[in-house]
């Protein structure tokens, strides 16, 4: 008779780990991530047929919040877990959460503009820099 594998039950601290995911929405958010990353492959021809297939299925066997808890184990003690999750479970808390889709989405937003401005500030300083050492050229 060949041993069982034996799964050890979850600590306590790993079981309000997970529950402070599921409230701030970890698992939901690492969905999206992948289905971004499967839109990403799909829409690349370097691939070959059958990938993103493959990809889901071999994704379906595996979790991203599992991967995700011993992060949070090792940077976070139960008593900051207990005091996310208490603030979560709140009605600020809840408030809180509700806007945060709004809040990334507008600050996204923000981001891209930013990055946009200082593109072109740097494409501007470029090509200063580069008229100034043409015009140094010419005087010579």
């Amino acid at each position: 008779m060949a041993p069982s594998a034996s799964v050890s039950p979850l600590s306590e601290k790993e079981r309000k780990v997970r529950r402070l995911m599921a409230l701030t929405g970890a698992e939901a958010s690492g969905r999206m991530m992948f289905e971004l990353m499967a839109d990403h492959f799909q829409r690349s021809a370097e691939l070959p047929p059958g990938f993103v297939e493959k990809f889901r299925e071999v994704a379906a066997r595996e979790s991203l919040v599992d991967q995700l808890v011993p992060i949070y184990m090792k940077h976070l003690s139960e008593e900051d877990v207990d005091a996310a999750i208490a603030f979560h479970e709140s009605a600020s808390g809840r408030r809180f959460l509700a806007a945060q889709p709004q809040v990334m989405q507008e600050a996204k937003e923000v981001g891209e503009e930013w990055g946009v401005r200082l593109a072109q500030k740097a494409l501007q300083a470029l090509e200063e820099e580069r008229d100034e050492e043409e015009s140094g050229v010419q005087r010579l």
